[in-house]
């Protein structure tokens, strides 16, 4: 099985219910949901969109900083990753809407509380995103949302001697299979200087940013990796060599070190 493409490949039930699976049984999604809620303040408001929602953790983690009569829409592109999340989280407080995010202002007519947008904003034209959700925020209303290191321009803050899972991995496959990695092809980097330059734009009011740290085992690293979509390395091996050079990785990895990853935090206001 090759490797599906990871922006544009979530469409496909097995790897959504592979991904659940994941957000169930690792606090990552939760964890981070639970952050983005309470920057956004939700005690006392009544609809929030979820933003990108995939199977709907983050969803599902809004609702329990919300009152009782609180609602979230859940929009995302991958109607596969919806019929998962209707499965294992279906209640009549989260209502689906199959879209894309550039699209929410054509779908949600009701002013938000507020719109939360978890581990995902850079897969979208943050431009038209950030013009859609300033028109369907209330005034006052708060957009809030997080951005992985790698694509946010972070850099490590310092080497580590010993390899990491994703080097072994590398490694690997280069030994047992001649594996030429590909030539990295990054997109621009969403740094707070450019992204704050767009939400003004856009019409919000206030912009502030903030990086955080979040620590991690490497047995997470393994499950997230063992998803078809994140499977690596990059490339023509299939689904099953990958899963072996992981099986192999993992053996030699070093156990004691934790995975740190570095996340820039944004939240605007309407």
């Amino acid at each position: 099985m090759q490797r599906p493409d990871a922006l544009t490949g979530w469409d496909d039930e097995h790897n959504a219910e592979l991904y659940d699976r994941f957000t169930r049984e690792h606090t990552f999604y939760t964890d981070a949901s639970r952050d983005l809620a309470a920057r956004a303040d939700l005690t006392d408001k009544q609809l929030v969109i979820d933003l990108c929602g995939g199977t709907g953790a983050t969803a599902t983690v809004l609702l329990e900083s919300l009152p009782p009569h609180g609602h979230v829409i859940s929009i995302d592109s991958a109607l596969a990753m919806q019929a998962v999340g209707r499965r294992h989280r279906g209640t009549p407080r989260i209502t689906w809407i199959t879209a894309k995010a550039e699209d929410l202002a054509r779908h949600v007519s009701a002013p938000a509380d507020a719109v939360i947008c978890n581990s995902a904003i850079w897969k979208t034209n943050t431009t038209a995103v950030f013009a859609a959700v300033q028109r369907v925020l209330r005034p006052g209303g708060r957009f809030v949302f997080n951005i992985g290191g790698r694509f946010a321009g972070l850099t490590d803050r310092e080497p580590h001697a010993t390899a990491s899972l994703n080097d072994l991995i590398t490694a690997i496959a280069v030994a047992d299979h001649s594996y030429v990695p590909p030539q990295e092809r990054r997109r621009p980097s969403l740094t707070a200087a450019i992204l704050r330059t767009q939400l003004k734009a856009a019409g919000f009011a206030t912009v502030t940013t903030d990086v955080v740290t979040r620590t991690g085992t490497l047995e997470e690293k393994r499950a997230w990796l063992s998803i078809p979509l994140f499977a690596r390395p990059p490339g023509q091996l299939t689904h099953t060599q990958r899963m072996e050079v992981l099986r192999k990785a993992y053996a030699q990895v070093d156990k004691t070190r934790p995975v740190t990853t570095r996340w820039l935090i944004v939240t605007a206001q309407a």
